[in-house]
C-alpha cells in the first residue's frame, strides 16, 4: 500500500503503534475512520467468542480456547502453533491482532514477529473497544483466514 497517499496522523500511528507493537482503541478507530484498508484486524478469537460480534472490518482467524478458564492460555497456544501458517499472510500488510481483553494477542504477536511481518495489539481487545462505546458487527461474511 502507498504510505505517501496515507495521511499523516494515519500514517503516524500506525508507524508508532508497529514499533511499540500496540495500538490503542481510540488510535485504532481513528485508523480505520480515515483508512480502513491502511491495517488488516485479525480476530484470533474462538468462533464461539467471535458470534458474540466483532470489531467492523474485521478477518477471522479462529482458535482454540478455555472459556472455562480464560487465563488459561494453553489450549490458545497449541491452537496458534498449529493453524499459524505463514503463507496464509500478506507479508507487505499491517496486522492488528485482537483478542478479548489482550492475553491471547501477546502469543500471537510473538509468532507474528519472529516469521517478519508487521503487527501489533490491540491494548484491551474487543472488551475495551466496546468499553469505549464502539460498536460490534455480526460475524456473518467477515473473511476467514
Amino acid at each position: 500500500m502507498d504510505t505517501q497517499n496515507r495521511t499523516p496522523d494515519v500514517n503516524q500511528i500506525i508507524e508508532k503503534s508497529l514499533f511499540n507493537e500496540m495500538i490503542s482503541v481510540e488510535q485504532l478507530h481513528t485508523v480505520i475512520t480515515a483508512e480502513p484498508d491502511s491495517v488488516v484486524l485479525l480476530d484470533i478469537r474462538c468462533p464461539q467468542e467471535h458470534h458474540e460480534g466483532i470489531i467492523p472490518g474485521s478477518w477471522l482467524f479462529p482458535n482454540e480456547h478455555n472459556l472455562d478458564n480464560r487465563n488459561d492460555t494453553g489450549i490458545f497456544r497449541n491452537s496458534f502453533k498449529r493453524l499459524f501458517k505463514p503463507e496464509k499472510f500478506d507479508a507487505d500488510r499491517r496486522y492488528v491482532l485482537v483478542c478479548r481483553s489482550g492475553p491471547r494477542t501477546e502469543i500471537a504477536l510473538e509468532t507474528f514477529l519472529e516469521h517478519g511481518f508487521s503487527a501489533c495489539e490491540l491494548i484491551g481487545g474487543v472488551m475495551e473497544w466496546t468499553r469505549m462505546g464502539y460498536p460490534l458487527t455480526p460475524v456473518y461474511g467477515a473473511p476467514i483466514v
